[in-house]
């Protein structure tokens, strides 16, 4: 009997689409990318291109050897108080992530539209152990900035195979295709 509903339930958490944090599997047809910033922050492009590397994708130098090229055109990171306490003193803050961003193929053209991938994490200040409220920021930075690099990998998981791009999006006439540059 419990092995009948252990199987059960593992049927249905497959069939459900559940999978396990950081279980993405990014398309081998992407081959190489170039990432194009002047905004982010090195971290940021560090943890890019950590994980890409993890998934086979060929992180280059050189955007028109590059399949596809993340260009990175916004970089936001704000911090902003939550709540005070009774003494008026901070309590909690608010930290706030948004990178901008589009996918474009060799050529430059532009095959997304752009995204922001955002994140908003609360954390509270220990008055007692300012030191380890300092830590608990850094490593919820950390994360958060993994989280927007799965936000993008998401998006590189819905590309096209190099072969079927038919033709590339067309933007609105108010958006730019930003210059990529390397880095």
């Amino acid at each position: 009997m419990r092995n009948i509903l252990l199987a059960t339930m593992i049927t249905l958490l497959c069939g459900c689409g559940w999978q396990l944090r950081d279980a993405q599997v990014v398309p081998q047809s992407i081959g190489s990318l170039h990432i194009a910033t002047q905004l982010a922050d090195r971290d940021f492009v560090s943890e890019l291109t950590r994980a890409l590397d993890v998934y086979g994708v060929e992180v280059i130098s050189s955007a028109a050897a590059a399949d596809y090229s993340v260009v990175i055109v916004d970089f936001r990171q704000n911090r902003f108080i939550g709540t005070l306490n009774a003494s008026a003193r901070v309590a909690e803050y608010q930290l706030n992530e948004d990178v901008d961003f589009l996918i474009a193929n060799a050529s430059g053209t532009p095959l997304t539209n752009l995204f922001t991938a955002s994140v908003e994490r609360n954390y509270e200040i220990e008055e007692r152990d300012l030191l380890s409220s300092e830590n608990e920021e850094r490593l919820i930075k950390r994360e958060m900035r993994q989280e927007i690099v799965r936000q993008i990998l998401n998006r590189l998981k819905v590309l096209p195979a190099q072969g079927d791009v038919t033709e590339a999006i067309q933007l609105d006439d108010s958006a730019e295709m930003p210059k990529p540059v390397e880095q």
